[in-house]
């Protein structure tokens, strides 16, 4: 059964493009009366659905974090930029071509021998080498139309087989390799990241951060995971809407045992269970390039 995450929009359209179609026509259902905009509520031979949200300009009505409210017209000062290796400072949000662009997922910094190496679901990106002019681009620590470690264009994007030629679920996850800045930094030197852990954990509490994409800043709850299959775990927590799929899962000690993936509403998300596959696709994704 496909399982559509919690995505915004698809880079590009490839064999795919059939999970790419699906994400957006979830995308376009609109708000819910709840908080969701994505799915109506889960029933039991209904599929797990993607975290997608409409971009920006759709059709897609408000949700309640977007209702007008009185503003003060007082000039608004840049965030200063978190600490380095801080969760805050190493999730960012995943753009289309740049900050004017829509955030459509979330991806995390993870840590790696060589210091620029990004983990999200594999439904975000194509597997391959990218385009360096208006492909993704990812902002760490995004908040309020701030990027403020800057923006980091993505160069190549390793996911296993079993996702990318076949959409198993069970495999839905994606490394990518970020170009260095305009100053030959990498992205780990200014950011920090997090460790990943591919022993198989499951079960657990563990703290997500999202990029929810009708908004301009960060959800991040704590919650205990449930283990639901050999191969998928689940958390419960609210308001994780389309734009959150990617989204890492650190347990207490802050290495990262999961990747937001999916869920049958903006409460309930998945993951796959990080175990031999993604480490087999970790070591892939940063060996030395030829």
């Amino acid at each position: 059964m496909l399982r559509q995450g919690k995505a915004g929009g698809i880079m590009a359209v490839d064999k795919r493009s059939v999970v790419t179609a699906v994400l957006c026509g979830v995308a376009a259902l609109g708000a819910s009366a709840a908080v969701a905009e994505l799915v109506p509520p889960p029933e039991a031979t209904a599929p797990v659905h993607a975290k997608s949200a409409a971009p920006s300009g759709s059709s897609t009505g408000p949700s309640r974090s977007q209702a007008s409210k009185p503003q003060l017209t007082k000039p608004q000062q840049a965030p200063a930029a978190p600490k380095p290796g801080n969760a805050t400072a190493f999730t960012g949000a995943l753009f289309t071509g740049g900050l004017d662009g829509d955030h459509f997922c979330t991806a995390t910094v993870v840590r790696s021998p060589g210091k620029n190496m990004l983990i999200t679901a594999g439904h975000c990106l194509l597997e391959g080498q990218q385009s360096r002019d208006g492909g993704a681009v990812f902002a760490p620590a995004y908040a309020n139309g701030v990027a403020p470690y800057g923006v980091w264009k993505i160069e190549q994007v390793y996911e296993d087989k079993r996702w990318a030629d076949d959409t198993d679920d069970d495999y839905d996850l994606a490394f990518a390799r970020l170009a260095p800045d305009d100053k030959g930094r990498n992205i780990e030197d200014l950011t920090g990241g997090a460790t990943l852990d591919t022993s198989g954990r499951a079960g657990e509490e563990v703290t997500v951060t999202g990029y929810p994409a009708d908004r301009k800043v960060p959800r991040t709850c704590t919650a205990v995971a449930v283990r639901t299959s050999e191969r998928e775990q689940r958390f419960d927590c609210a308001d994780f809407p389309g734009g959150t799929s990617g989204s890492a899962w650190l347990g207490r000690d802050g290495k990262i045992i999961g990747i937001l993936t999916g869920g049958d509403t903006d409460d309930v998300s998945t993951s796959t269970v990080l175990g031999d596959y993604a480490a087999q696709l970790y070591a892939k994704a940063t060996a030395p390039q030829r």
